[in-house]
């Protein structure tokens, strides 16, 4: 099915392998719960739920539940549970494990609500595309590193970029889909600061999704110019998996293209919503178009 990518498909995929192979030995357990608003009792979609720095997590559904599976080798460790515009909450697992309730709640986090009024008091006239615009197919990366799309839910891909901009904000994001056997497939896109040549914390309040309907492949552009998100220097965008549907029963598709940097390792990798960051020799079809 894939050429040359399967040399950069083993990068991707032997951490994950590595993880689930040493936790192979124990009995698996299954983590199963609600994410809700604090004040409102509300269900929270899309929270990221997870093993702290590891490759066990997901994304709670639109009714703010989520289930995924540990094992019992990690009943040390901590659940993370983070959503924009909330606190994170670290919650050790045994002690979710014993809350008969099973319900996480998350508190606003106000000062992070204080959005950047959008005005027309600045002009900027003009642009910049900084990224990879040219697709070549002779090396792809798949977005899933198992037989299963539900593994995939919470991992996360994306590109570093740089601007000498000042006061400039992202006009609009777009990546590349070589092969897809999905009907649907929903993303969140990310934007991370950099710290430590990581990302670090998101720059703007508000979730940003996009969708990939009829198996559609080639060029996604989402237009987050509404959002404000004002850039300087350095920053990292990510496209996140975040829901699917495949009506055959098949295991899934979804490739993109990219050239091997090894010298540059601007690609950044999670597989599940809590895990640590991977940095990969390989660049993205993906670029990013800034107003100035």
């Amino acid at each position: 099915m894939i050429f040359k990518p399967f040399l950069i498909l083993i990068l991707v995929c032997t951490v994950t392998w590595q993880t689930f192979a040493q936790g192979s030995a124990a009995e698996n357990v299954t983590l199963k719960g609600i994410v809700l608003d604090k004040e409102s009792n509300s269900p929270l979609a899309y929270v990221s739920v997870g093993i702290l720095n590891n490759s066990l997590g997901t994304v709670s559904d639109t009714s703010g539940h989520f289930i995924f599976n540990i094992s019992q080798d990690n009943f040390s460790d901590t659940i993370q549970v983070s959503m924009v515009g909330y606190s994170a909450l670290k919650i050790p697992v045994k002690d979710f494990m014993s809350d008969s309730s099973k319900a996480i709640k998350l508190i606003v986090k106000v000062e992070q609500l204080a959005e950047v009024p959008i005005t027309n008091s600045i002009q900027r006239a003009n642009t910049e595309v900084i990224g990879r615009e040219h697709v070549s197919k002779l090396v792809q990366v798949s977005v899933h590193n198992k037989k299963s799309a539900d593994e995939t839910i919470g991992s996360e891909m994306g590109m570093r970029y740089k601007t000498n901009r000042k006061n400039a904000i992202i006009k609009d994001f777009n990546f590349y889909i070589s092969a897809n056997n999905f009907n649907f497939i929903k993303f969140r896109v990310n934007v991370y600061s950099v710290k430590n040549d990581l990302p670090d914390t998101l720059m703007y309040n508000k979730q940003i999704f996009a969708t990939v309907d009829n198996f559609k492949i080639g060029w996604n552009k989402i237009d987050v110019e509404r959002y404000n998100i004002n850039v300087d220097r350095e920053f990292i965008v990510t496209v996140q998996w975040i829901e699917s549907r495949m009506y055959k029963k098949e295991n899934p598709i979804t490739i993109l293209p990219v050239a091997v940097t090894p010298l540059s390792k601007n690609c950044y990798v999670r597989i599940a919503s809590q895990d640590k960051w991977k940095r990969m020799g390989v660049n993205l079809s993906s670029f990013v178009t800034i107003a100035y």
